[in-house]
């Protein structure tokens, strides 16, 4: 992961494993119905789901996330 500060790694504490989940379940359900998913659809879903969180913390755990996955692959 990159480069974070304590509050950064209290959002991944306390919300990495929900953001992770909705985000996958927004691109299964975008893959399902074959339609284009965009950041700005993923964030929007999740600040549904997660409403403490505004757009830049679910924007940046989307992007930690997704570049823990990359470096395992």
């Amino acid at each position: 992961m990159g480069k974070v500060n304590e509050y950064s790694l209290d959002l991944l504490e306390n919300y990495g494993e929900d953001v992770d989940c909705y985000y996958t379940q927004f691109l299964e359900v975008a893959f399902f119905l074959k339609v284009a998913a965009s950041n700005e659809m993923a964030i929007a879903f999740i600040k549904r789901k997660l409403p403490v969180l505004n757009e830049s913390e679910i924007s940046f755990l989307i992007g930690e996330l997704v570049e823990a996955h990359q470096e395992t692959l």
